[in-house]
């Protein structure tokens, strides 16, 4: 049996002649969703964050303007003739709804991880050169000088000024470059807006903050626009004929039946498209940017393209191996530093071990958390099983599918290389998604074949049971026409699983995405705190109860190492917290490290960290905070709210 065409958009009926085009039902939809979203955040106050994180402190408003989102998107994408430009709208818009909230209803920005890249933009700015045996940020330094550059450009002193409103700005960029990908590929408009609203939607994973990665990602969806664009042999365009779209459009309406339009057939040899210099070349310059900037994502790119190569997909085929070696190229002047810090080769080869997503390392876990990343396994589990279940629906459809299905799995591949830090199931989600939303878009409005309709003259000569079917084709052929004339598809050609899969994944969204933030969300109060004691403070290593704190966000951040108290990585055996621990970590902190200057750190957010994850209980911390109190060996150098900082006192160890 063969299958459906999968790209091609249905013949429109003919429709009444207007002098004028109908006002869409999304001109006043959208405006209603951002008028209820906006109003919601105006009444979210939220206070101290329950294990549940910001979803249950959000008013029903703010779900009800996302709601009304999804439905004026179902509205547009049923029209016979939807507007791009309406499309793009409700793009932007569930963006904005998405990632606007956390920059809106916090002062300051979220994720411990954002102040540590805080300290090397600053570290540059203050000296002006790198040291790259400080960490891996300086061995990888081109999103730290882009922001340096742009930090003195503009007159700010700190990125913290605008960091909160990183994610806000990357998914905005990253739209057109998913536009141009999917455009290259072959899909209609409406599997590439319904692609976009489902990457938008499904990206929990939190990369794009303020950070490498955010960039990493906007510049390998650049590289592979590019790539896709010019060297996709699947794009008939490059040899200057019509379009993908355009040919597959009028073979389908010359078609009489559910055949395969043989565009989505593999090319002969003889038909690869040229290789252009001038996009090639835009194409190394682009990568080398990406290797400068982030470790991983130059191998991700790399490993994406080597597969289509693999199935003569990318022409030149060599292409990938020039990419790979440029990355190597980079990495082999600092492998020895990343290896004797990261364990680089430790985890080659251990493809399960590293496939093993972050887990929980006790057993007092709360019910929100584990309800958290539940949702999490659901939506990315869901994602790739759509993906998976599309593919395979139409897998005799050609190029097209065969390649959006490698994009979206190959990235499994690095699982054989790296761990990635127990997040390189994270970083294979991230890079499959928008291959995997293609894939879901395209099979969610994949078009339906039409039908021819009898001539009522041949009604008398058919079989009763033909003759029911035939009628009942005219009779759906006359409503269309009707709908038609008021700019609706009454065939539901565009069926009600696609705005079901988008409000599906914007149900799991908002608890994987905010469900953490009642650790994540870090207070004014504490983030005005730490940074001032890293502006003063005299250098010394810092024993943090767990790495979770705005800390190392100024320039000075190298001259204050950390070290946890708590959790997997701690300086200290679970059995040393007793009424003592003072004296231990006095002790350790005089025969260690050099210097006579030495902190303990204690903050709200390492708190809520620990209890989320079961580092450390309340008992612990009050063991810690009345040992440190009572022992002469600390004293208090910085009392704020939610904030207290300990410093050894000189040649006193108790």
């Amino acid at each position: 049996m063969t299958s459906q065409p999968l790209f091609a958009e249905t013949r429109p009926l003919p429709a009444v002649v207007v002098s004028r085009e109908r006002p869409h039902v999304s001109d006043v939809l959208v405006p209603v969703a951002l008028c209820l979203w906006g109003a919601g955040l105006v009444l979210a106050h939220p206070g101290r964050l329950s294990s549940y994180g910001l979803p249950p402190d959000l008013p029903l408003p703010v779900y009800g303007g996302i709601a009304v989102l999804v439905v004026s998107a179902a509205a547009e994408l049923r029209r016979t003739r939807c507007s791009s430009p309406r499309l793009a709208c409700h793009a932007v818009a569930l963006v904005v709804m998405l990632y606007g909230i956390a920059p809106l209803v916090y002062p300051d920005g979220r994720y411990e991880w954002l102040y540590k890249t805080v300290g090397p933009v600053q570290y540059i700015a203050a000296n002006g050169h790198l040291d790259r045996f400080i960490d891996i940020y300086q061995n990888w330094p081109g999103f730290f000088a882009l922001a340096a550059w742009f930090d003195k450009v503009a007159g700010v002193a700190s990125p913290l000024a605008y960091a909160k409103w990183a994610q806000l700005a990357f998914e905005l960029a990253a739209i057109p470059l998913l536009y141009l990908t999917y455009t290259a590929l072959g899909l209609s408009l409406r599997q590439r807006w319904l692609a976009i609203l489902l990457y938008s939607a499904s990206n929990w994973i939190g990369q794009d903050y303020f950070s490498p990665q955010a960039l990493g990602t906007l510049l390998s969806l650049a590289v592979m626009a590019m790539a896709m664009r010019w060297m996709y042999t699947g794009n008939l365009a490059l040899s200057g004929r019509e379009g993908l779209s355009g040919q597959l459009v009028r073979k389908h309406r010359r078609s009489s039946g559910p055949r395969l339009p043989e565009l989505l057939r593999p090319l002969p040899r003889s038909r690869m498209p040229p290789v252009r210099v001038q996009p090639l070349i835009a194409l190394l310059l682009c990568y080398l940017v990406l290797v400068c900037t982030h470790e991983l994502s130059p191998y991700m790119i790399a490993i994406q393209l080597g597969v289509l190569a693999v199935f003569r997909l990318v022409n030149p085929r060599w292409l990938p191996l020039v990419l790979l070696a440029i990355a190597i190229g980079y990495l082999a002047p600092r492998f020895a530093f990343v290896n004797s810090h990261y364990g680089l080769l430790n985890s080659i080869g251990d493809f399960f071990s590293n496939a093993t997503p972050p887990s929980f390392s006790a057993t007092a876990i709360p019910a929100g958390q584990h309800f958290i990343e539940h949702c999490s396994e659901a939506l990315s589990l869901g994602i790739w099983a759509l993906a998976g279940i599309a593919a395979w629906r139409y897998r005799h459809s050609g190029k097209t599918v065969l390649a959006l299905a490698l994009l979206a799995y190959s990235p499994i591949l690095l699982l054989g290389l790296q761990a990635y830090g127990h997040e390189g199931i994270l970083r294979v989600y991230l890079f499959s998604l928008p291959w995997s939303a293609a894939l879901i878009a395209a099979y969610m409005l994949a078009p339906t074949v039409r039908r021819p309709v009898p001539r009522p003259g041949r009604l008398a000569t058919m079989p009763a049971v033909v003759r029911l079917a035939a009628v009942r084709t005219s009779v759906l052929a006359a409503a269309q026409r009707a709908a038609a004339a008021v700019g609706l598809n009454s065939r539901r050609r565009i069926p009600l699983r696609a705005p079901l899969a988008l409000a599906g994944a914007l149900v799991l969204f908002f608890p994987a995405f905010f469900g953490d933030d009642s650790f994540n969300e870090m207070p004014a109060a504490e983030v005005s705190a730490v940074t001032n004691f890293w502006l003063h403070a005299q250098p010394g290593p810092v024993y943090e109860a767990i790495d979770n704190a705005p800390v190392a966000d100024t320039s000075r951040y190298s001259l204050f190492p950390l070290r946890d108290i708590f959790g997997s990585d701690s300086v200290l055996t679970p059995s040393a917290i007793t009424p003592s621990v003072a004296s231990t970590l006095a002790t350790l902190a005089a025969h260690s490290d050099s210097g006579e200057h030495s902190y303990v750190m204690i903050t709200s957010t390492m708190r809520a960290y620990t209890t989320a994850y079961g580092e450390a209980s309340p008992h612990d911390y009050a063991v810690l905070v009345n040992s440190l109190d009572h022992s002469p060996a600390w004293a208090v150098v910085l009392r704020a709210p939610g904030v207290v900082i300990y410093e050894l006192r000189s040649n006193v160890t108790d």
